[in-house]
């Protein structure tokens, strides 16, 4: 987990993040990373900020989900909604949990394991199972850990960037 510092880099992040849900949900629709995102939020931002984040790219998700793309305004997939917002909660909780002693990808299968239980909690409310399938979990924790993978690499260059940029400045 990050200090309480407020680096340019983690000023930034937010923005990078929101920018990959919004790419990802016009490519993606319903395989947005959200447990990665959740894990690097908390990796790399104050638990508050990463908080913020990750609702602020939940909510641009579902407004474009329901407002460009036309997600069905009915009871089930406001639930689904509401579900992935409980969902990316609770991996970053568990993200957070973890990451101190575990290291990042600790930290991702943690919250990668809450994400999917939380979501699997909403499917038998709704009687949707079929989205457990085994090929479709793998689909979904394959694609989560490229994105992990992806946002992490993204930070670490974005950290790094920033910091020979202010090495460069000081004489």
């Amino acid at each position: 987990m990050t200090d309480q510092s407020n680096s340019p880099a983690q000023r930034a992040l937010p923005a990078v993040l929101a920018a990959t849900t919004l790419s990802g949900t016009l490519v993606l629709a319903c395989m947005m990373p959200f447990a990665a995102i959740a894990t690097i939020a908390v990796l790399a931002l104050p638990i508050r900020r990463a908080l913020l984040a990750l609702v602020l790219c939940w909510l641009g998700n579902q407004v474009l989900g329901f407002g460009v793309m036309g997600f069905a305004r009915d009871a089930p997939t406001f639930a689904a909604g509401l579900s992935l917002l409980a969902g990316s909660l609770a991996a970053c909780v568990a993200a957070r949990r973890v990451a101190s002693g575990g290291g990042p990808l600790l930290a991702f299968l943690a919250g990668f394991a809450a994400f999917e239980l939380s979501i699997f909690a909403y499917a038998l409310a709704f009687g949707d199972l079929a989205m457990f399938a085994p090929g479709i979990v793998a689909l979904v924790a394959i694609n989560d850990a490229l994105w992990f993978a992806g946002l992490w690499l993204g930070w670490q260059v974005l950290e790094r960037t920033v910091a020979l940029a202010a090495s460069a400045k000081t004489p």
